[in-house]
C-alpha cells in the first residue's frame, strides 16, 4: 500500500512528547509499504541535533524509511484557546493544499487531535479518489467541552457537526481505547466500521533492567519509596492532586515516599508555585526527556502516576504513561474509571485511586511504600499484560489489516 498518513504532532523517540505516528509508520514500512506522514515541523525540539533543521516553510526528510513533510506553522499548548484555534486553522489549510499536491496514494489515514486534521484528510482522499480512514485519539468536542476550553454554543454546534461529517465520510475509524469504541457505538456508528487500536508499549525501550543509576543520587531520592508522573502538565491533567497527595503525605508523617512530576506544560508554573508555598520537599519537577533518556527514569522509580482531572469524558483516554509503566515493568497507579482501572484491576499490574481524590491517592502510595512483595508482584504483572496485550508490532498489525480492508472494499 502506498498511505498518506496526516498527524500533526510526529515524533520520533529523540522527542518527550508521544511518538505513536512514528512507531507505527515504520513498521508500516518494514512491512514493504510506503508511508507519507504529513505533519507539523517540530524537529527543532529534538535532542541530539547537531544543527538546524533544512527548510523553512516546508521540508522534507526520510526518517526511517518515513517520507516526512514537514510544514512550519507555529504552535504551543501555552497559546491562549484563540491562537491554538488559528494555529490549528492554519495547519489544516497548508495540510490540505500537501495533500492535494502529493502523489495519490491508495488511502488516506488521519489521526486527530486536533478534529481538524480530518478536513485535510477527508478532502485530500475525495480529490484522490481514495477511502479515507480517521483516528480519534481523544473524543473531540467532548473533551475540550467538559474542561471548558470550548464554550460558544455556535462553535460547540460547529465541531459537532464536522466530527458527525467526518465520522461519515471515513470508511473505517480507528479508536484507541473500549470508553471512545461504546462512545461511537452508542451514538449509531456501526461497529464493523470501527477498530480498536489503544496506545502501546514499546518493549524495546521500557523493559525491566533498565535504570539510570545516578538519577536518585542526582535528585535526593536516595532511600525513597518514588511515585513518577511523566507527562504534559495542563488542564485535563488535573495534577494539583498531586500536590495535595504530597502535602497529605507530610501531614501524616509519611517520609519514606516522594513524588517525581516530569514535564512541561501551561499549568506548571503554577504547581511549582503551590509547592514552594506549602514548603514540600517529598515533591520534585523535573523538565522533560528525551523517550530514550525517560526509561531509565521509569526504571528508577517504584511506581507510576497515570493521572486525570475528575472529568468523565478523560476515561476514554488512552494514555501513553500508563503502557510505557506496563513495558517497563512499574506498578501503574491510576485514576482513570473505566477501562484502564479494569486493566490494572483484573491483572494485578498496578492499583486504582478515584479521580479528584488526593487523600486516597496518598493513603495508596503509603500502602505500597510498605509492601515491596505486592509492588514487585505487580511489577511482574505489568511486563506480562505489555507483551501479551499491547505490543507495538500488534497495534501496527490492526493498522494494517484497518488499512487494507479500507482499500479491499
Amino acid at each position: 500500500m502506498d498511505v498518506l498518513y496526516f498527524h500533526q504532532y510526529f515524533a520520533t523517540r529523540r522527542r518527550s512528547t508521544a511518538t505513536r505516528s512514528y512507531e507505527l509508520a515504520r513498521r508500516l514500512v518494514d512491512r514493504g509499504h510506503k508511508v507519507t506522514i504529513v505533519s507539523r515541523d517540530t524537529r527543532r525540539l529534538e535532542s541530539g541535533r547537531d544543527e538546524p533543521p533544512a527548510g523553512r516553510l516546508v521540508a522534507r526528510e526520510t526518517v526511517d524509511g518515513i517520507d516526512v513533510l514537514f510544514l512550519n506553522v507555529p504552535y504551543a499548548n501555552r497559546y491562549p484557546t484563540p491562537l491554538r484555534l488559528a494555529s490549528f486553522t492554519a495547519f489544516t489549510v497548508a495540510a490540505g493544499v500537501a495533500g492535494a499536491l502529493e502523489r495519490r496514494p491508495d488511502v488516506v489515514f488521519a489521526s486527530s487531535t486536533p478534529l481538524t486534521i480530518g478536513i485535510a484528510g477527508l478532502a485530500t482522499a475525495r480529490l484522490k479518489r481514495v477511502p479515507f480512514v480517521f483516528e480519534i485519539r481523544d473524543l473531540w468536542p467532548a473533551v475540550p467541552v467538559q474542561l471548558g476550553a470550548l464554550k460558544s454554543p455556535p462553535a460547540v454546534r460547529s465541531a459537532e457537526w464536522l466530527e458527525r461529517r467526518l465520522y461519515a465520510g471515513a470508511e473505517r475509524i480507528v479508536v484507541l481505547s473500549e470508553g471512545a469504541q461504546q462512545d461511537l457505538e452508542r451514538r449509531g456508528i456501526p461497529s464493523e466500521k470501527l477498530s480498536l487500536i489503544p496506545n502501546a508499549a514499546d518493549l524495546d525501550v521500557f523493559r525491566p533492567g533498565v535504570f539510570d543509576d545516578e538519577f536518585r543520587a542526582r535528585n535526593g531520592l536516595e532511600g525513597k519509596f518514588v511515585a513518577l508522573y511523566s507527562g504534559a502538565m495542563g488542564r485535563a491533567n488535573g495534577l494539583d492532586q498531586l500536590v495535595d497527595a504530597a502535602e497529605a503525605l507530610r501531614r501524616r508523617g509519611d517520609e519514606r515516599v516522594a513524588i517525581v512530576a516530569l514535564g512541561d506544560g501551561g499549568e506548571r508554573p503554577r504547581l511549582e508555585e503551590r509547592a514552594r508555598e506549602l514548603g514540600l520537599d517529598n515533591l520534585r519537577f523535573l523538565p522533560p526527556v528525551p523517550k530514550e533518556e525517560l526509561a531509565g527514569i521509569v526504571g528508577a522509580a517504584d511506581v507510576t502516576l497515570t493521572i486525570f482531572a475528575p472529568y468523565p469524558v478523560l476515561e476514554t483516554n488512552s494514555p501513553n504513561k500508563f503502557f510505557d509503566s506496563l513495558a517497563a515493568g512499574k506498578p501503574a497507579v491510576v485514576n482513570l474509571d473505566g477501562w484502564v482501572r479494569r486493566l490494572v484491576e483484573e491483572n494485578d499490574a498496578g492499583a486504582w485511586v478515584p479521580a479528584g481524590d488526593p487523600e486516597t491517592l496518598a493513603w495508596a502510595l503509603s500502602a505500597l511504600a510498605g509492601d515491596s512483595a505486592r509492588v514487585e508482584r505487580m511489577g511482574r504483572n505489568a511486563r506480562d499484560l505489555a507483551e501479551r496485550e499491547f505490543s507495538r508490532d500488534l497495534m501496527a498489525e490492526r493498522l494494517e489489516r484497518t488499512l487494507e480492508e479500507a482499500v479491499a472494499e
